[in-house]
């Protein structure tokens, strides 16, 4: 009971304070058989049988005594480990007359022979461990006085005072306040373990908590990726659908029927189109343009541009030009981020801008790669527009976070009447670290 924490620290030193306990009790039983054997054996005078028979008598009672309280508190200290026991069962309540029980055996043997004074001092650990630090050393103090005044006057009381000597005091009192020091040494060591594994256990909390933010942070990038993506695929050729089927309205009104066939293949064409990616999108989240090369999935989104343009009624002509070095070595996410950029400015060009002209302009240097969409559109004013755009749109701002994932930028120029130049820029080393893990094309 006296030897073993309930609450055990779970670290290197753990190794040595359980040395440290394993210690004293082999010093207690040491010193108790000790004592016995030098009360029976190394006395010149032979003992009766009398003393002799209760001086073994309590000997074993205090040995069985200390040995079930130990048992009893090690296998509580492991079931509370192993979650089998609750704190509030600890025998630790029953330590106080536990204590009592081994000091009065103690002190019984003790008032039979002096040879058994030295097992005071593997009690004054018992006492200092269990009990609160001042009730500690009081009693470390009692067993002090007892250890040197006990044998004294046994020692008086049969005519041996002569053989009294400043060590019969000293020896006692040294033992004391060793056991202080040690036993202070002790918590000192104990308490430290537990700060440790307390350090541990908060760390280990912070770490999951890191953990659980950063999946939830994982899980809102993915949704705005895939709110990013159904609008860059579905939502605009849905959009572009609902034009088309506006005009085509029209040449029905007005018994157009050869333009209003023409109008409804191309709204047959977008549906496939945006079905097929929306497939692709469901399939593997992959970008379905870039199945070819950059600059052949930006004419074809140039090409649908006009053909859209010219179903809804339309004159609008776009152009590709490109610039600078080979546009065959940009990673994918630049890539991916370069075609949907383009395909959501031209689709704002298609239905807001009333342009005739439309040029993408593909720029690739040593440390960028830049993008210009040019319309000679009816333009508009670039700090009216709400940073998270208009009720419908989703475009700009998720471009905007689209490239910043990437290191990249947008801006926009433009003024009402003048026309529209957005431009991308993102530097091709951010595009050489790790892809993120959501999957961010």
């Amino acid at each position: 009971m006296s030897t073993s924490s309930s609450e055990r620290p779970r670290t290197g030193q753990n190794r040595v304070l359980q040395f440290l306990r394993v210690a004293l009790h082999v010093m207690f039983a040491f010193l108790l058989i000790f004592g016995l054997a030098r009360y029976i054996w190394g006395s010149s005078d032979t003992p009766d049988a009398a003393p002799v028979t209760c001086a073994v008598a309590a000997s074993m009672l205090l040995g069985a005594v200390y040995l079930v309280g130990t048992v009893w508190e090690n296998r509580y200290a492991r079931a509370l480990r192993a979650g089998r026991r609750q704190p509030q069962d600890t025998p630790r309540r029953f330590a106080p007359w536990w204590l009592a029980c081994v000091a009065l055996l103690w002190l019984a043997l003790l008032l039979i022979s002096g040879n058994f004074v030295w097992v005071a001092f593997p009690l004054m650990f018992l006492f200092l461990h269990l009990l609160k630090p001042w009730q500690g050393v009081a009693a470390v103090v009692v067993l002090w006085l007892l250890a040197s005044l006990v044998p004294i006057a046994q020692l008086i009381r049969a005519g041996a005072a002569d053989r009294i000597n400043v060590g019969s005091l000293l020896g006692p009192f040294l033992g004391a306040v060793l056991a202080i020091i040690i036993f202070t040494a002790y918590r000192a060591l104990h308490d430290e373990a537990l700060h440790h594994r307390h350090v541990a256990e908060a760390l280990r909390l912070a770490q999951a908590e890191l953990a659980d933010k950063e999946h939830q942070a994982g899980r809102l990038e993915e949704r705005e990726r895939l709110a990013r993506e159904i609008h860059d695929t579905v939502a605009q050729g849905l959009s572009s659908i609902v034009l088309m089927s506006r005009a085509t309205s029209t040449s029905l009104a007005a018994q157009r029927t050869e333009e209003a066939a023409a109008r409804l293949d191309a709204i047959g064409q977008t549906a496939a189109e945006s079905l097929e990616e929306a497939r692709r999108f469901v399939r593997d989240l992959s970008s379905p343009e870039l199945n070819e090369s950059v600059v052949a999935a930006l004419g074809t989104i140039c090409q649908r541009t006009e053909e859209r343009a010219a179903a809804s009624g339309k004159a609008l002509r776009c152009d590709l030009r490109i610039e600078g070095g080979d546009t065959d070595s940009l990673p994918e996410p630049v890539s991916s981020a370069l075609v949907r950029a383009a395909q959501g400015s031209l689709a704002n060009v298609l239905e807001h801008a009333h342009a005739s002209i439309a040029v993408v302009t593909l720029a690739v240097w040593d440390a960028e790669v830049t993008l210009d969409v040019f319309d000679d559109g009816r333009g508009f004013n670039p700090e009216r527009v709400a940073p998270n755009e208009s009720s419908r749109g989703y475009g700009i701002h998720g471009l905007r976070r689209r490239l910043e994932t990437l290191g990249g930028s947008l801006s926009i120029d433009s003024s009402p009447g003048d026309g529209t130049v957005l431009g991308v820029r993102i530097p091709l080393t951010s595009a050489h670290a790790p892809t993120p893990t959501t999957g961010e094309a």
